[in-house]
């Protein structure tokens, strides 16, 4: 009987034993209300040219209280004004490929160019992470769309092209 099975069999079993001790998680897991983003704010609507633009600022934590640095992007939402909450239908995203950089940018904004003129409107946004979890709306934000009201472009920069 050769002994290079038993050799085998025993450095297999000494490796196998071996991955739990380095497997698993070393952090205490988390239920998932409390990795959910949290909303954005300072939510806000108003009329320009192409459509009605939406500003808001990111949120940086989780609902938590973590510091959060794996927000994807933002869902936007429309109903008409006068609509409830299950008016509301996707109307676009806005993904953000900041996660990596130093400074992210905290002041966003998205324009709806599909909205009709003398329209009035609600939206909401919501925010969601690179693995899939969603904040609460924020929101809802009204306004009646009227590009004659728009503010006028900011002139560009000489030399810029565009």
């Amino acid at each position: 009987m050769s002994k290079r099975p038993a050799v085998v069999t025993l450095v297999m079993l000494a490796v196998a034993g071996g991955l739990p001790i380095a497997c698993g998680n070393k952090t205490p897991v988390r239920p998932p209300q409390l990795v959910q983003p949290r909303p954005a704010t300072s939510l806000g609507a108003y009329s320009s040219r192409p459509g009605v633009t939406l500003t808001w600022r990111r949120p940086v934590t989780y609902t938590g209280g973590g510091r959060m640095n794996d927000l994807g992007g933002f869902d936007i939402e429309r109903a008409p004004a006068d609509g409830g909450p299950n008016d509301f239908v996707h109307v676009g995203s806005l993904t953000l490929d900041d996660q990596e950089r130093f400074r992210q940018e905290r002041s966003l904004e998205w324009t709806d160019t599909s909205a009709v003129s003398g329209e009035r409107y609600q939206y909401r946004v919501i925010s969601f992470t690179l693995d899939g979890y969603r904040s609460a709306p924020a929101g809802p934000v009204q306004v009646q769309f009227d590009p004659s009201k728009a503010p006028p472009e900011k002139p560009k920069p000489a030399g810029s092209s565009g």
